[in-house]
């Protein structure tokens, strides 16, 4: 084969692995591909300086991995809000018309909401140089090496420009179906659905795995649109079929309720004939401008939203209650079913959160119940039947001491909750202990659950901190482990012990602060100490926390039990890292802190607080005292009558980029 007739060769399988692939159009037998495949293959073994990046051969992969690496997401992936009826989807377009200028005409782009794994895909002069998983959104692993393998993804196009692109990595049922056979053949378990076989999949370090499992791949957002110069996400679409990557074949244009609920239903007939598992439809604003008025809350889109349908029923029948307690003392009650097949999976156990709810649902032991999953992910009781009761059930009565330590058990006054208050729990303290090394919070790799039981039965584990206190013996004393794990252990600990700020304030456990109020709590104050010297009234004034909020966690930060977790931290000498505020040498916006509030319609507020960075602003999200400058857009509220308060400099926002000369 000469070098001009091997270009032509892979141009060929290249055609024929889109045909196949992306139009479900098989111009050729696999016989066929298969030997032109192997003719590439040898004059690539005889001609290695011949290699083309875009070569079919190059999507089996290399050598496996010795593990994975992390990368950060340019542009932040947010999951979106959700509607499941008629009146949810129109308080949704009744809120998005509410936030547009008057007499706007919104049109709408509807697409299928694919159940798989979500990555972002990077392409540099039009070749695929980085794939991530969406991780916490800001940051997640990175398996470039698995999703190579995926036939319908071109690894070379034909634009040059820098592209980030969201995608949803999907595992065909019928594929499912052969791994899944081959799991059980090797004396494995199944996967429980194609979404978790799909996400295993990527988490292989080797990619021949990834090769096997014929995985498909369909685009379905252009991060980077403003460097395009796109103006909406229906152009984004054209632009990235024409770069022949697979998008929805029946994402359309829609420009009324009545037309978003006639896609709905057509989707929704045909779903079980689909070659995926799909859980809805997705509804965006098409114009790119008015997405950016309408711009983000903190975890997702104002401008989109996931209509979902309705999950899929079963019943079972209620063999017993188990109690558990959590982290924070928290009585749950557990009930445990008759295995039962339920969208994809058998379902075991479900939740029944409170005394009241059970007592309101009227649950008991030996019921026979309708069960579903919420959001097609955790299950759930709908209702008792109770007219196939037999017998007389009792109810499960009110928890008075502790299921675990035995200690007193409280309801607090205006809680449905019922609480141990015995901070040694064990049960308390082995939850804190599995929150603290969870993934969003420090990310202590290996130690999980059953690593974590085994240091709290030896007795090795008073506060999470004792962790940094452990040695290599300590972990070696484990059941079924050995030296090189016990040193990998111990490492995994010791990398941890200096930690940034808004990690640990999430490890911490402190009430009501999830992982985004953790960041908010660490950007405003910026520094440890000085979150632990706040008052009340200091940390009230952060917008969206509120007076409850701030009492909750200033009486957590200032308990004995607390107090003794932090002579922990500083006995075995664990940093915390603080955020340092990088600001801009040179700009008009030098020493400026500035907030932004209300409806902004030349940019987006994220945006704007871009650009305020890149002239030496400190951008902040809530009013005090050290605030230097509020720009006040459409609707400006509680803010800015907060800033007129304290004698804050108010801008509107033509004043403002007036005053940076934009």
């Amino acid at each position: 084969m000469q070098k001009n007739q091997y270009i032509e060769a892979v141009e060929r399988l290249t055609e024929w692995d889109r045909a196949y692939h992306v139009q479900d159009r098989p111009v050729v037998s696999d016989s066929e591909y298969d030997a032109l495949f192997r003719e590439v293959k040898k004059a690539e073994e005889l001609h290695p300086d011949w290699l083309l990046p875009d070569s079919p051969t190059q999507r089996v992969g290399g050598e496996p991995l010795d593990k994975f690496e992390k990368g950060e997401h340019p542009y932040p992936l947010l999951s979106l809000s959700n509607a499941y009826d008629e009146g949810e989807l129109q308080d949704f377009l009744n809120r998005v018309h509410r936030g547009l200028p008057p007499e706007t005409q919104a049109s709408w782009y509807a697409e299928t909401k694919f159940d798989g794994l979500s990555v972002a895909l990077h392409y540099e002069e039009g070749r695929l140089i980085q794939a991530l998983t969406r991780g916490d959104g800001r940051t997640g692993e990175v398996i470039t090496h698995n999703v190579r393998t995926i036939r319908s993804l071109p690894l070379v196009i034909q634009d040059r420009r820098r592209l980030v692109l969201r995608a949803e990595i999907l595992l065909p049922r019928r594929e499912f179906e052969k791994v899944n056979q081959r799991q059980e053949e090797a004396g494995l378990l199944p996967f429980a659905n194609p979404r978790n076989a799909a996400a295993g999949t990527m988490r292989q370090l080797d990619p021949k795995m990834a090769h096997e499992r014929r995985l498909d791949c369909f685009l379905y957002d252009v991060m980077n649109r403003e460097e395009l110069e796109l103006e909406s996400h229906s152009k984004a679409m054209e632009f990235l079929h024409r770069q022949g990557f697979q998008i929805d074949p029946r994402g359309r244009m829609c420009q009324n309720a009545e037309e978003l609920n006639q896609f709905y239903q057509e989707v929704f007939a045909s779903r079980h004939d689909l070659a995926y598992d799909i859980d809805g439809i997705v509804i965006k604003l098409d114009s790119y401008r008015f997405q950016d008025i309408l711009g983000y809350t903190g975890k997702s889109p104002r401008f989109a939203v996931a209509y979902k349908y309705a999950p899929d029923q079963a019943q079972t029948r209620i063999l017993g209650i188990e109690v558990q307690v959590g982290r924070t003392g928290v009585l749950t009650p557990v009930a445990v079913f008759e295995p039962t097949l339920l969208a994809g999976s058998t379902i075991q156990h479900a939740t029944l959160h409170n005394w009241q709810e059970m007592r309101e649902k009227d649950i008991r032991i030996g019921d026979q119940v309708i069960i579903e999953k919420a959001g097609d992910i955790i299950p759930q009781v709908v209702r008792v039947l109770t007219e196939a009761r037999e017998a007389e059930l009792e109810e499960l009565p009110l928890p008075e001491i502790c299921p675990v330590c035995k200690g007193e058990v409280i309801q607090r006054e205006g809680e449905v909750a019922y609480r141990c208050i015995n901070e040694s729990c064990s049960s308390r303290l082995l939850q804190a202990m599995k929150h603290f090394v969870s993934r969003d919070a420090l990310d202590i790799q290996g130690v999980g659950e059953s690593v974590l039981e085994q240091l709290l039965g030896k007795g090795l584990l008073e506060t999470p901190w004792d962790l940094f206190g452990l040695e290599v013996d300590d972990f070696l004393s484990l059941k079924e482990t050995k030296e090189r794990l016990a040193t990998k252990l111990y490492d995994a600990v010791l990398a941890k012990k200096t930690a940034p700020l808004p990690r640990v304030l999430f490890a911490l456990g402190l009430p009501h602060v999830g992982v985004q109020s953790a960041r908010v709590l660490a950007s405003h104050f910026l520094s440890y100490q000085k979150i632990l010297d706040a008052s009340i009234d200091e940390i009230a004034e952060i917008d969206g926390f509120g007076a409850v909020m701030a009492e909750a966690i200033h009486a957590r930060l200032h308990s004995e039990g607390f107090l003794h977790w932090e002579e922990k931290r500083r006995e075995f000498g664990v940093v915390v890292e603080d955020i340092e505020i990088q600001e801009g040498t040179d700009g008009p916006l030098n020493q400026q802190i500035i907030c932004f509030t209300g409806k902004l319609y030349r940019m987006g507020r994220t945006q704007a607080q871009e650009v305020a960075r890149g002239l030496g602003a400190r951008t902040v999200d809530s009013i005090t005292k050290e605030t230097t400058l509020l720009v006040a857009g459409e609707k400006a509220g509680s803010k800015l009558k907060k800033a007129e308060k304290l004698g804050i400099e108010i801008l509107s926002e033509e004043d403002f980029f007036q005053r940076i000369g934009q």
